[in-house]
């Protein structure tokens, strides 16, 4: 590891710490609040693809409705482009409560277990679903995706996944994994961390041309 990479590597344990204190009572809040509304299970795990070999548990607050999977909602079907997996707010697959809970990241806020095992870090590219993986092969460097840790957050996400094509996104995550080798990682993540909160605050994504400006000026 590299300087950068170290430095990475230590602000994602002390943050990941800080935050799961912080967080404990709205865990509660959280089950209490899914258990009363929506019923068990209160938690969905996946194993999801952290490099192009190396599957990890990944632990979520269910969102969807228990039978979200069964063909009748045909989400791969319907969502899925080429290796990623977007599935709108808008689908009915989602329950009240999980909206709320993918539009704040609450849903996302479980993985810092993953990310304090050093298994992920807040900043990188998501992990994918086997399937996923199987897809995007038709890419070339599909692979280098992988370079970067797994993140709960990243480029893709800030940029706005839903309005871009898995070639888009795919050359997004790539350069990111690209600035993890070789350039400024700590720099791109304090700003894409910015631009996560920006997000959440008043929906507003980063324009495309902009997300390659953010990478390529942490390139020099």
């Amino acid at each position: 590891m590299n300087l950068m990479q170290i430095i990475k590597r230590t602000g994602d344990i002390v943050l990941a710490l800080v935050l799961l204190l912080l967080l404990v009572p709205i865990f509660g809040l959280v089950i209490i609040a899914q258990l009363l509304l929506e019923g068990r299970p209160v938690f969905y795990v996946s194993r999801r693809y952290v490099t192009t070999e190396q599957a990890v548990a990944i632990p979520k607050f269910r969102t969807m409705v228990r039978d979200a999977k069964s063909e009748k909602y045909r989400l791969s079907e319907r969502f899925m482009r080429d290796g990623y997996l977007d599935i709108p707010l808008s689908c009915e697959v989602y329950t009240p409560l999980g909206r709320l809970l993918e539009r704040t990241q609450i849903v996302e806020t479980l993985q810092l277990f993953t990310v304090l095992s050093g298994k992920m870090s807040f900043i990188g590219n998501r992990p994918l679903p086997l399937e996923n993986i199987k897809l995007l092969q038709q890419f070339e460097g599909w692979a280098e995706r992988f370079d970067a840790p797994a993140g709960i957050s990243g480029i893709s996400q800030v940029v706005g996944k839903y309005g871009l094509t898995p070639q888009q996104r795919l050359d997004l995550e790539r350069l990111y994994s690209r600035v993890y080798r070789e350039g400024n990682v700590v720099k791109c993540d304090t700003m894409i961390v910015w631009y996560t909160v920006r997000l959440l605050v008043t929906g507003k994504s980063l324009p495309m041309d902009h997300g390659v400006a953010l990478l390529n000026a942490c390139l020099k």
